[in-house]
């Protein structure tokens, strides 16, 4: 008998009875379970509240340095600053309408050389300005200022294409903006501070003018109520400069036409221009120049030296130091000796002063009185008004043959002008307590030799030690002999030179106790000094 149902059939329905089985156990477990009735729990004991242990107070975060700058930024507004990543780098400063209105922009240039690509400013109405500026600059310079396009609108943002030039770092761009309508505050009961990039110190201004345009032309009115004048010099400010004339007229009408460099980069100035000698007032400075491509209106100042005023003094403090000399840099490459000598005594340091006009030192060395010359680990380059930091001698005191200079100034500039310190250790204080003063002389005559006697008296105690205080002037001591009761007369060693308030060495006396009869120098004050007074103690 065949089933019923087919084996197809079947296999068909097979799924179908699956999904009903599925669907009775899913209602199965959905039915709700009988629950255990649970004892009853006692209250929870209410917890006593806890105090919180105290919190720190949240330490405040320092206020982040506003950007210093290395120029004067009086009255000039941070818009931003990015450092310039890669060899092409693209950056944007948002400025937007909360910054308000600006009539001029600057950019700084910080930590590295830079070359400027593409420089765009983008005000609120959408126009653009593209400002015509240099394509290099410098660590530490900045743009000419860039008066912008009169306009109602504030700037949306500043873009910049730039890149930093090969060996160097990476190269940091302030931008900072002068508000419309913005002016700087006078001090208050003050003269307004100027700040300059030289020493002008015993120096007047005669005058300034700001070249306008490709070529200008300008006169620089003196007149004989300014006084007379023996030097010039010239600085320019702002940007660079080409200078293509510069001509002196005196009162008598004569002319005077000095050489000079024809470019000067900004904060540069002339070399110190000694006027021909005359009894003549300047009348006039005439000068032609014009500006460098893609730079600014340069300013340009004009300085006179009184013929007679005092030569200013060195910019920093020299007491306690001795000048051994000075030099002026000739040419390109000069070489120059400063003789010093035995006379000058002993020192423990020397410094180097520049002066006149920055200078590139290309080698230095010291000639001591014994072994070989001793060079000195210096910078290569020195600013107007630098000087070397304090150099110390290798050793003790040691006496300076002379020092050897190797140097040039740099282009574009003046002629420098190279002064040499020294610094003598300093004395011990004398003490003459437990000393006999056995008498005194003074040194008679300049330049030549002078011969002395000190008799002491016969009442005198024995005595074991001996010293020689020098007053009043230095002293060059030739010759000391001490004559005893007995014997030969005793020639100690002694400095050949002695300066004002020192002493010689306690000089112990051969044998024990001795008694001296008498004391005789040869001796001479040195050139250019006084009398000396020297004082013979015992004890």
């Amino acid at each position: 008998m065949r089933p019923c149902v087919s084996f197809p059939a079947m296999r068909r329905m097979t799924p179908l009875i699956a999904m009903f089985l599925a669907m009775g156990a899913g209602s199965a477990l959905a039915q709700p379970r009988p629950t255990r009735p649970m004892p009853p729990q006692p209250a929870p004991q209410p917890m006593p509240p806890q105090p919180m242990p105290p919190q720190p107070a949240p330490r405040p975060m320092p206020p982040q340095p506003a950007p210093q700058a290395s120029w004067d930024s009086r009255g000039w507004v941070s818009l931003g600053e990015r450092t310039v990543n890669g060899n092409v780098d693209h950056d944007r400063i948002e400025v937007g309408k909360y910054e308000g209105k600006f009539a001029k922009l600057t950019m700084v240039v910080e930590n590295s050389d830079l070359e400027l690509i593409d420089f765009k400013i983008v005000f609120g109405d959408r126009t653009e300005y593209h400002p015509k500026l240099n394509h290099m600059f410098r660590e530490g310079q900045r743009t000419r200022a860039i008066d912008l396009p009169p306009s109602e609108a504030v700037i949306r943002f500043v873009d910049f294409k730039y890149r930093n030039l090969p060996g160097g770092g990476e190269a940091r761009v302030q931008l900072w903006g002068w508000r419309t309508g913005d002016a700087v505050p006078p001090p208050v009961n003050s003269p307004p501070i100027v700040k300059h990039s030289w020493d002008t110190r015993g120096w007047a201004l005669l005058g300034q003018r700001q070249v306008n345009g490709r070529a200008d032309r300008d006169r620089i009115e003196v007149g004989r109520y300014e006084g007379k004048f023996s030097k010039l010099t010239m600085a320019v400010e702002d940007s660079d400069l080409e200078l293509l004339e510069f001509r002196i007229e005196f009162d008598d009408r004569t002319e005077y036409r000095p050489r000079l460099s024809h470019f000067f980069r900004e904060g540069q100035r002339t070399r110190v221009i000694d006027l021909p000698p005359s009894e003549h007032a300047i009348r006039f400075i005439d000068l032609k120049y014009k500006n460098t491509p893609g730079g600014g209106p340069a300013s340009v100042e004009v300085w006179g030296f009184r013929s007679d005023a005092p030569a200013p003094g060195p910019a920093w403090d020299p007491k306690g130091w001795t000048l051994l000399g000075e030099r002026t840099v000739d040419g390109r490459i000069d070489h120059d000796r400063i003789e010093v000598g035995r006379y000058e005594g002993k020192f423990t340091k020397l410094t180097i002063v520049v002066e006149n006009s920055d200078l590139e030192l290309i080698d230095f060395s010291i000639q001591f009185g014994r072994g070989e010359p001793w060079h000195p680990a210096l910078s290569h380059y020195f600013r107007e008004g630098q000087r070397t930091r304090a150099i110390d001698f290798p050793g003790d005191e040691r006496s300076i043959r002379y020092i050897d200079f190797k140097y040039r100034n740099l282009p574009g500039g003046g002629r420098a002008k190279v002064a040499v310190y020294g610094l003598r250790a300093a004395a011990a204080a004398w003490d003459p307590k437990d000393w006999t003063l056995l008498g005194e002389q003074r040194v008679n005559g300049h330049g030549r030799e002078d011969t002395d006697k000190i008799k002491v008296s016969r009442f005198e105690p024995r005595f074991r030690k001996l010293t020689v205080v020098v007053l009043d002037s230095d002293l060059e001591m030739i010759d000391m002999s001490i004559k005893f009761g007995r014997g030969e007369p005793f020639h100690p060693e002694v400095n050949a030179v002695f300066r004002e308030d020192s002493r010689t060495k306690v000089i112990d006396l051969p044998g024990d106790e001795r008694t001296i009869k008498w004391i005789e120098f040869k001796y001479r004050n040195l050139p250019g000094g006084g009398k000396a007074r020297v004082q013979v103690w015992a004890k």
